[in-house]
């Protein structure tokens, strides 16, 4: 029986699940909005409140001076966000922007189109009252995850280095070809000519003895 077992799971193994859990998670708290299917991000979304809910125990704790609490909290978190910048970031930006709200950090906004192959449902999935999510989106816009940011920086960097390189290299100077002498155009063969060359070719040969 299926009892207590209410988690998606989402066609594969519990590690390759938790670690896909770790990874999106990581990625919304970096970039505030990430854009995946509908079931990965209702399963996202409940680890992600649950941590922002320890981030501001951990917050309050901190202000309040208990500082054993306060590392708890913070321990139990790095043990989902293994990023230091991001868990950081949950701490001390996103912990104190929901100290008032009760639950209900993030929010899933449907776009209007599928992902192409299996024709999945794909979501936007961004945290509530975030600098992100309070500029006007337009429904089915193109969003991109922290990877693929980082895969652009990337591929620009590389870009700017190549051609860094290009303009630091010593340019080879080419070596000046010898002008071409145009050839005299030879005289056309009339058809006297041809008529003179066949005829002492006839001339010239030798009979047959009979």
């Amino acid at each position: 029986m299926r009892h207590g077992k209410d988690h998606r799971k989402l066609g594969r193994t519990a590690s390759h699940r938790y670690a896909m859990m770790r990874s999106m998670v990581t990625s919304l708290f970096a970039a505030e909005r990430i854009t995946t299917t509908a079931p990965k991000a209702k399963e996202a979304r409940r680890m992600a409140e649950r941590l922002i809910t320890r981030a501001k125990k951990g917050h309050r704790a901190h202000k309040e001076g208990a500082t054993g609490v306060a590392l708890a909290h913070w321990r139990e978190a790095g043990r989902v966000v293994r990023s230091p910048e991001v868990l950081r970031k949950l701490f001390d930006q996103l912990a104190p922007l929901y100290m008032e709200r009760n639950g209900g950090y993030t929010r899933i906004i449907r776009l209007d189109h599928t992902r192409v192959g299996d024709n999945a449902r794909m979501v936007m999935l961004e945290l509530v009252d975030s600098e992100i999510s309070k500029k006007p989106l337009i429904r089915g816009e193109a969003t991109e995850t922290q990877g693929e940011a980082d895969a652009k920086s990337a591929k620009g960097s590389r870009g700017k280095k190549k051609e860094a390189a290009a303009e630091t290299k010593p340019k080879k100077e080419k070596k000046a070809k010898p002008p071409k002498v145009a050839k005299e155009a030879k005289p056309a063969k009339t058809k006297a000519d041809t008529k003179k060359k066949d005829s002492g070719a006839k001339r010239s040969a030798p009979k047959k003895s009979g």
